[in-house]
């Protein structure tokens, strides 16, 4: 069937690579990575900044030369791709050279998006995508024992950004156009984190514009609703989009946002193209439609079933439904599957509930609380969403959530689970079981 080539070598490129090897022995597998770094986890970046993981190479899975010799995957960095030939099945790379194909899978991720304001672009003006950006931030907080930071946008990468600029020393300023941090979260459930911010020393201004970015002595000011917030370093946090200019010069269809459009085997609109990761759409389960969901595990998992196709092998994606978890010191929170807005969007009648509960029996030590809201279907009873946020573990009831909702479970079956007890660890009725009973009226 002739060589693979992956373009990308993060996550969904690296996991299609590794699927593939795994589905065919013998097949010639290079990586082509533009950057300098490859097979990374970038997802642990803030905590090398704040230094509870000891260096950036930690994050690294594997160097390029032991997968070349443990693995049989010629995976070459600096490697920068500039077209796609899709009728000659090659691909042109920067230094002139051409690399045939039999089967390629662009996983070229997404890119930060910076705001359109003047400034944006300013040396001291940051996002923290991959090591190369850690790297610059790292040389860039080198200089100062307290730092000034301010953080333009409030989502989970953001907080976690704040979280360990602040284990650095940093003065943390927050400023998000949102009336709330975490606006992908309802406000009951991220009041906690809110309150958590304030409780650190973050200064947050929500409701904020931020109308440009401006030299300001040595360092910068952030100029929100007129006013100037100096800085040293400025982080952005304001989004991510797609990364599909090499596919739609290819011809690949556009969907969800602009992600590149693929099947559930990962196949592109164009013949022997296959992509996955943050550059493309992935079912959802609960629309049962193409979303694009830039997430690390979506990425993994779909670099896996595009790898194991374009190999040769049956592969089919059974989709996500937009989980994610986070944390800002003691503070867990996370989402998985729709929010109210989107499952009316969607033809539901949606409705909603938030109930606090403990994660042990209230009259043991170190009891403590997590706030679980729901939300589901009112003519069916179908669970459509969860959020949480407290200091209690919120991943593993996230998690639980997560498989209820993406196995279709109405809020009266996750109600009438049969979840264990035992005073010292669990809770006679747990903050999620509890939540479902008060959406059917079994609880107080």
């Amino acid at each position: 069937m002739g060589p693979l080539v992956v373009v990308g070598g993060n996550a969904a490129g690296m996991s299609a690579a590794a699927a593939a090897r795994r589905t065919d022995p013998a097949l010639p597998i290079t990586v082509l990575e533009a950057g300098p770094d490859a097979s990374y986890a970038s997802c642990g970046i803030p905590y090398v900044i704040s230094g509870e993981v000891a260096a950036l190479g930690a994050l690294v899975t594997a160097p390029p030369d032991e997968f070349r010799r443990t693995r049989d995957i010629d995976v070459r960095t600096g490697a920068e791709v500039t077209r796609i030939d899709p009728a000659g099945r090659r691909v042109a790379l920067a230094n002139g050279d051409e690399i045939a194909y039999g089967a390629l899978v662009v996983a070229t991720g997404a890119r930060p998006v910076r705001p359109p304001v003047p400034g944006a672009d300013l040396p001291g003006v940051h996002v923290l995508r991959d090591l190369r950006s850690a790297r610059e931030m790292q040389a860039a907080l080198a200089p100062h024992v307290r730092p000034r930071v301010v953080l333009v946008g409030s989502g989970p990468i953001g907080l976690e950004a704040a979280e360990a600029l602040l284990a650095r020393g940093a003065l943390v300023t927050v400023v998000e156009i949102a009336g709330q941090v975490l606006p992908a979260l309802s406000p009951v459930v991220a009041a906690p984190v809110a309150a958590a911010l304030a409780q650190a020393g973050v200064r947050v201004h929500t409701g904020a514009t931020v109308s440009e970015i401006v030299p300001d002595g040595d360092g910068l000011a952030v100029v929100a609703d007129g006013a100037p917030l100096p800085a040293d370093l400025v982080v952005l946090g304001t989004g991510v989009a797609p990364e599909t200019r090499l596919a739609v010069a290819a011809g690949c269809a556009l969907g969800d946002r602009d992600a590149i459009a693929v099947d559930r085997r990962g196949r592109t609109s164009v013949p022997g193209v296959w992509a996955a990761g943050d550059c493309a759409v992935a079912h959802h389960q609960v629309l049962d439609r193409p979303m694009w969901m830039p997430l690390a595990t979506v990425a993994n998992a779909q670099g896996r079933v595009a790898g194991r196709d374009a190999a040769g092998g049956e592969a089919r994606y059974g989709g996500a439904i937009g989980s994610w978890v986070s944390r800002f010191r003691d503070v867990s929170f996370g989402s998985a599957g729709l929010d109210e807005a989107a499952a009316s969007d969607a033809g539901f009648t949606p409705r909603a509930i938030a109930r606090e509960g403990r994660d042990r029996s209230g009259y043991m030590p170190g009891a403590l609380r997590v706030l679980v809201r729901l939300v589901w279907d009112a003519p069916s009873g179908r669970l459509l969403g969860a959020q949480m946020a407290g200091e209690a573990a919120v991943a593993p009831r996230l998690h639980t959530a997560a498989a209820a909702i993406g196995a279709g479970m109405t809020i009266r079956a996750l109600a009438e689970s049969d979840f264990a007890y035992a005073p010292p660890v669990a809770a006679l009725r747990d903050p999620l079981e509890l939540a479902a009973a008060a959406a059917i009226g079994d609880a107080r």
